[in-house]
């Protein structure tokens, strides 16, 4: 929604449009939430409506859109990591969500066990992958965009990339080159966990698994676990500050060359216009994930590592959009189905399952912030 529309027809187009985010979050968002007060629910799904209405109403998505994903970040470490502080934030680890990383690295492992369960004659649709069957939704409704909408490991890197006004380390050319390491690093997790039997990735690499109970007895080995973990943690708070670019997202996160693949499923795309693009490349200085080279003639190439923030289209208003596998909508008169555009679509399916994902977490940190504040 640009700003040629009136200021009254814009401010009615992102009403309906927040509506519509408002009343799915709600109700599924209660389902999510367990047994967290409605109250919450409520607040966190006026959050939601009221992001999607500033991105509507100003045609800033990525700017709102960020600050939705650092909130669910934020809330994330609230209600499931302070809690190892002990005393304030308990949040019980039985209600820890299941970390979509952990089962990229993993499938391999989970495809032999539906294999046993099938010998043994107890094999069930799906079985242990029926968050199998999630993902698969997830792909299919926002693909890569899940890296910048709803992964709280991306709001985390996302959120930290803002706080530098300018980058003190420059990527250059070398991060292009090490763009496929996440390709690499998923096919050696994948091999080495159905070697071991064991979740390699976890054991080793992830920043949060920095507990006594995921550390190896041996003196030696264990302490090779805190310096690999340490760096995946640095990668992920200090990459970021230094960078201004998601760091551990883009080259440590088996998940993000996952659903680069799978992502292709996925009809939502970030397409450059050839009629308006000047070859200027700003789209990809701003890329926080790196996902966008010169390509032929000079102009810009996205890459299947690009996970539809938004960024490169602030950068660039008019020379990139969002598209349907390449594809503008066909153009609709009046301001409400103005709505219907690749853009909005995408949008609309990505915060709403952002919002009901998160509520797995945001309504219960709010409940644990008010309760810090009443002690």
């Amino acid at each position: 929604m640009g700003d040629k529309i009136p200021a009254g027809e814009r401010a009615g187009a992102a009403g309906l449009f927040s509506a519509l985010v408002f009343l799915p979050v709600f109700f599924l968002s209660a389902q999510a939430a367990g047994g967290v007060s409605r109250v919450y629910t409520l607040a966190w799904s006026l959050f939601a409506a009221g992001t999607a209405f500033a991105i509507v109403y100003t045609g800033r998505v990525s700017f709102f859109r960020r600050i939705f994903f650092s909130v669910s970040a934020l809330a994330f470490l609230i209600h499931f990591k302070l809690s190892l502080l002990g005393g304030v934030f308990t949040a019980p680890p039985s209600e820890a969500p299941f970390c979509h990383i952990a089962m990229a690295p993993y499938f391999l492992n989970y495809l032999y066990q539906q294999y046993l369960a099938l010998m043994s004659g107890g094999w069930k649709l799906w079985g242990p992958l029926t968050l199998g069957a999630a993902w698969l939704f997830i792909t299919l409704a926002i693909g890569r965009g899940w890296c910048s909408w709803a992964c709280f490991y991306g709001g985390i890197d996302d959120g930290l990339c803002s706080l530098a006004r300018r980058p003190l380390l420059k990527t250059g050319h070398w991060a292009q080159k090490l763009r496929d390491l996440p390709a690499a690093l998923l096919v050696f997790m994948l091999l080495v966990s159905l070697a071991l039997t064991l979740p390699v990735y976890c054991l080793w690499l992830c920043p949060f698994k920095l507990t006594e109970a995921f550390l190896d007895g041996g003196a030696v080995v264990r302490r090779l676990q805190y310096w690999l973990m340490f760096a995946s943690l640095a990668a992920l708070v200090i990459g970021p500050l230094l960078t201004k670019k998601r760091i551990f997202c883009s080259f440590l996160c088996p998940f993000a060359a996952w659903q680069a693949f799978w992502g292709r499923l996925n009809p939502f795309r970030v397409t450059p216009d050839d009629k308006k693009c000047t070859g200027c490349m700003a789209c990809a200085g701003i890329c926080p994930v790196m996902a966008i080279k010169t390509g032929p003639g000079g102009r810009p190439e996205i890459l299947p590592y690009c996970n539809l923030c938004g960024q490169c289209l602030e950068a660039c208003p008019g020379g990139l959009r969002y598209t349907v596998f390449g594809r503008d909508l066909p153009a609709r008169r009046g301001w409400a189905a103005g709505l219907a555009s690749a853009e909005n679509f995408f949008i609309y399916s990505a915060l709403t399952l952002g919002a009901v994902f998160s509520a797995l977490w945001g309504p219960a940190a709010l409940r644990d912030l008010v309760q810090l504040t009443v002690r």
